[in-house]
């Protein structure tokens, strides 16, 4: 499972303390459906626990079975649609046995996602969640500098160092563009930038940066249009008013 991951700790009571079988995970998934869907149509402050188990079809006793508040539950969404994007690269990912290609190819598909993925995007501001990332596992992240370095593609010295010197170039970047600060092309930048830190040389570190992220299926979903006329959903209408500084080269 990926965590998400972020300066504010997820509360110990929105992740079960062991994955739940059965009957019990499906439940549980019908409660995170059905708080998903509820707050695209209404907004998070608009629903009642009452409305979330009577869509999901359980009685209020089940939903403290697993969640404590509304909160609880909306950090538990999070969380699934963290994993939901997770496993729509896993296939791109396994078919890749470099580990630079791989590492390029990861931070290239969250780049775009934290940017241009509306459910992500929509679903956090809705929900008041807008402070965490949507980004690669950091353990998944550290398996993948170690494989490099056991391989002898990557030079590190300290992989958790550098595991976090990247997660918070990563963060920078993402919260730079949506800021208007630099450009889009910054993303390409920073994971020019990664690589060398990773030990490769800087051509073929820009010859990766440079290789299209292949198609990835991703999941849509509508929003209620009266929701959407309260809240920017485009990082293009989210910058539209935000003077941009002259982007990265």
């Amino acid at each position: 499972m990926v965590v998400l991951t972020s300066d504010k700790a997820i509360p110990d009571k929105a992740i079960p303390k062991k994955v739940p079988s059965g009957k019990r995970q499906a439940t549980r998934q019908v409660l995170l459906d059905a708080v998903r869907d509820l707050v695209f149509e209404k907004g998070h402050d608009r629903i009642s626990i009452q409305e979330i188990t009577k869509r999901a079809r359980v009685s209020i006793g089940t939903y403290y079975n697993y969640f404590d508040t509304k909160q609880d539950v909306f950090m538990a969404v999070a969380q699934n649609l963290q994993d939901l994007i997770a496993e729509d690269l896993e296939t791109t990912r396994e078919s890749i046995n470099d580990p630079a290609m791989k590492v390029a190819i990861t931070l290239k598909y969250y780049f775009y996602q934290s940017l241009d993925n509306q459910e992500w995007r929509e679903f956090t501001r809705f929900t008041g969640l807008t402070e965490l990332p949507l980004e690669q596992a950091i353990d998944a992240r550290i398996e993948d500098i170690q494989r490099g370095v056991k391989g002898g593609r990557f030079k590190v010295d300290n992989v958790h160092f550098t595991e976090s010197l990247i997660r918070g170039m990563f963060r920078h970047v993402v919260s730079a563009i949506d800021k208007g600060h630099v450009g889009r092309n910054a993303t390409d930048y920073a994971i020019r930038s990664i690589l060398q830190m990773l030990g490769l040389p800087e051509i073929v570190a820009k010859a990766l940066t440079q290789t299209a992220l292949p198609p990835i299926a991703a999941q849509k979903r509508a929003v209620s249009e009266s929701v959407k006329e309260k809240v920017v959903t485009s990082l293009s209408e989210y910058l539209s008013d935000v003077p941009r500084a002259e982007p990265i080269c």
